[in-house]
């Protein structure tokens, strides 16, 4: 990875990362983490010297596997489109980008055991929108940018989760944050 020089116009280009993820909160018993995967477009535009701004839409594979046996909810897939606006820093050869980001639930699954239980997206009790903050460390490169991340959920996405007759009991009103963390590479 080299040193890329001081930008002066928009960058456009795709982000493409794994993910392992989690579900936080009270509303689940046992959970463990999920590797998941990332993918989409970002835009830097630059602002003032060591200023820009990174804006991202990405779709973003998230959730959280689970202990509790053959009989209960194994793994929770949840499907989500992220967009991010945050200011970026530009340090002497790599960046930090930290600001607000806001994820639109599309499509959601819940497993039991080993096999897959489909769910209506409307009955699967997860608020539509979810927001948070994320942050980046950047390493830029001549062509590909290497990236390690976080997004941390901060709204509770329980909207009434209630998994009649899957072991452990759900619908107990706990929260629900989503936690991911993340490497990957911008082209």
């Amino acid at each position: 990875f080299g040193q890329k020089k001081e930008r002066t116009e928009l960058d456009l280009g795709i982000k493409t990362s794994i993910n392992i993820s989690s579900i936080l909160g009270t509303e689940f018993q046992n959970a463990k983490p999920k590797f998941g995967y990332t993918a989409g477009a970002y835009l830097t535009t630059p602002l003032k010297k060591k200023w820009s701004l990174q804006t991202e839409t990405l779709g973003s594979f998230r959730g959280s596997s689970f202990n509790n046996g053959d009989t209960g909810y194994s793994k929770i897939a949840l499907f989500y489109v992220d967009l991010l606006v945050a200011p970026t820093y530009a340090l002497e050869k790599n960046s930090i980008t930290i600001g607000p980001y806001l994820s639109y639930f599309a499509l959601g699954s819940i497993y039991i055991g080993a096999k897959k239980k489909a769910e209506d997206i409307e009955e699967f009790g997860i608020k539509p929108l979810d927001f948070g903050i994320a942050g980046y460390y950047t390493v830029n490169g001549p062509i590909v940018g290497l990236q390690f991340g976080a997004k941390v959920g901060l709204s509770n996405v329980n909207n009434g989760v209630n998994f009649d007759g899957i072991f452990p009991e759900t619908g107990n009103g706990g929260t629900i944050k989503n936690l991911s963390f993340e490497i990957g590479m911008l082209f």
